[in-house]
């Protein structure tokens, strides 16, 4: 797992940069979290596979705030020579980043939207690992170090979020 990257379209990137240049970072917190894992002695037993998965959801917008919660999922997996594959680790997270706006700037809902996907999760980023990585070494697994999150502007019209390698 090398990269984590957010895909946006150059209008998104213009619409999040809009957000962006109107709103500061007033109180991120931990909104929930859900930790589940199989004994580490059993599940190291063969290779794990991890698998990130993120979304982000408007929460509430007034003329001077802007909330918006991020979910993270990382979840880790064994293929015993079974068709599917099992689930041995699980660590889920919801941060809500709260953002004063200007009292002049009203975003409009694409700037929302852009900058939710992009700039929201982007700012959520540290604070995911650094649970993630808490929580896997609190559970009796090996330190696990996540990559870096990267946001990219794609010249397509559709916008999505690249799988870890």
């Amino acid at each position: 797992m090398n990269t984590f990257t957010i895909f946006q379209t150059k209008e998104e990137t213009e619409f999040a940069i809009a957000v962006n240049h109107n709103a500061q970072i007033s109180d991120v917190r931990l909104a929930r979290a859900k930790v589940a894992a199989d004994h580490p002695e059993n599940a190291l037993k063969n290779p794990i596979t991890v698998t990130i998965g993120v979304k982000a959801r408007q929460v509430e917008s007034t003329n001077s705030q802007l909330l918006v919660a991020v979910s993270f999922r990382l979840a880790g997996s064994i293929n015993e020579d079974q068709p599917k594959k099992r689930n041995v680790l699980c660590v889920e997270c919801t941060f809500e980043v709260n953002y004063q706006l200007r009292p002049d700037f009203t975003p409009t809902a694409e700037q929302v939207k852009a900058f939710k996907d992009g700039n929201a999760i982007f700012n959520c980023w540290p604070y995911c690992r650094q649970y993630i990585q808490e929580m896997i070494q609190r559970l009796g697994y090996p330190p696990l170090v996540l990559p870096f999150l990267r946001v990219q502007t794609r010249h397509r019209e559709n916008r999505r979020l690249s799988k870890p390698e």
